[in-house]
């Protein structure tokens, strides 16, 4: 089975999506080995009723699986797949419509609410480390920018939250992680997990470290953003993203980053990752940043090292 594939149970929800746009209906589909093995570890249920169909027959992705609902984190899933030596046609993609268990950096809750995004994808770049740089942590944060850009009259414009996330506004309307497989000094796979609030807004509790959260519906209800459309959007700039990043590094990426960024110029301050809104948490800096290196630590106008981790609350 070479030919790219959409797999899916839950065919309904694809509706408007570009890739399944055409004559070609859903077929029922006994999954291969191999194939099976992928949708166990992303989530899908062994009993379901899984259809495919063949994708453009220009698009880059091998494979697409839809699943209704995953009880796992798709990136867990997916990564503890390629260890067990599991093997997947890349690039690759996955996507769950709700879900259980999801999460962001440090294992820290993401709500998988139905009408929103929850999209993970991998890539096997093979690469030498220092070739690619950070540019696979700053590359699924500017392709969701990119996907953005595609709306007119979203009425903000979309701004990256060091490290990781895109705010509208104050409004933090998507999350990414990236998640690396290395042999040696090559990073064999790279696993992208994307979160995009499109038509939900998650209730999350206050608190300094709890970056306002929002949805594109509530905050841009005059355009017109489905999951199909986020999705078609979403998987054409990462396509395109990664194969900038293969050709000229992780400098453009880096460049396009700082552009977009919401940090440069504030006053913040930067508390250690484990920070929650008890008082036994560590403040590492306070300061104006100054700039984003190219390993995406912050200088600050206060400290003569660059800041490399932790967590960001503005001042101003």
């Amino acid at each position: 089975m070479n030919d790219p594939l959409i797999i899916t149970d839950c065919p309904e929800a694809l509706k408007g999506f570009t890739e399944t746009s055409g004559r070609d209906i859903w077929k029922p589909i006994d999954l291969p080995v191999d194939i099976r093995q992928t949708w166990l570890a992303v989530g899908g249920l062994d009993k379901a009723r899984i259809v495919h169909r063949p994708t453009s027959t220009s698009t880059p992705w091998k494979q697409i699986l839809a699943v209704g609902h995953s009880a796992v984190s798709q990136v867990d899933g997916l990564r503890a797949l390629l260890q067990a030596g599991g093997r997947v046609s890349t690039p690759f993609a996955c996507l769950a419509l709700t879900g259980d268990n999801f999460h962001g950096n440090r294992g820290r809750l993401w709500h998988a609410l139905e009408g929103n995004l929850h999209l993970t994808v991998l890539f096997s770049p093979n690469r030498p480390a220092s070739e690619l740089g950070l540019g696979l942590s700053m590359l699924p944060t500017l392709a969701v920018i990119d996907a953005f850009d595609r709306f007119d009259a979203l009425g903000e414009t979309p701004r990256i939250k060091w490290v990781n996330d895109v705010l509208l506004g104050v409004n933090k309307v998507s999350g990414v992680i990236t998640s690396t497989l290395t042999k040696g000094e090559y990073i064999e796979h790279a696993i992208l997990g994307i979160g995009v609030n499109i038509a939900a807004t998650p209730q999350l509790p206050s608190g300094r470290f709890v970056q306002p959260p929002g949805s594109l519906r509530e905050l841009a209800p005059d355009v017109l953003i489905t999951l199909p459309s986020m999705l078609a959007g979403l998987l054409d700039s990462l396509a395109k993203r990664y194969q900038q990043l293969l050709e000229h590094g992780p400098c453009v990426l880096h460049d396009d980053y700082l552009r977009r960024s919401c940090v440069i110029g504030r006053n913040v301050e930067i508390w250690d990752e484990t920070a929650d809104n008890q008082n036994n948490s560590n403040r590492i800096a306070v300061g104006r940043v100054l700039d984003i290196l190219p390993d995406l630590s912050l200088r600050l106008d206060t400290v003569a090292e660059p800041v490399r981790r932790g967590r960001l609350i503005f001042k101003n």
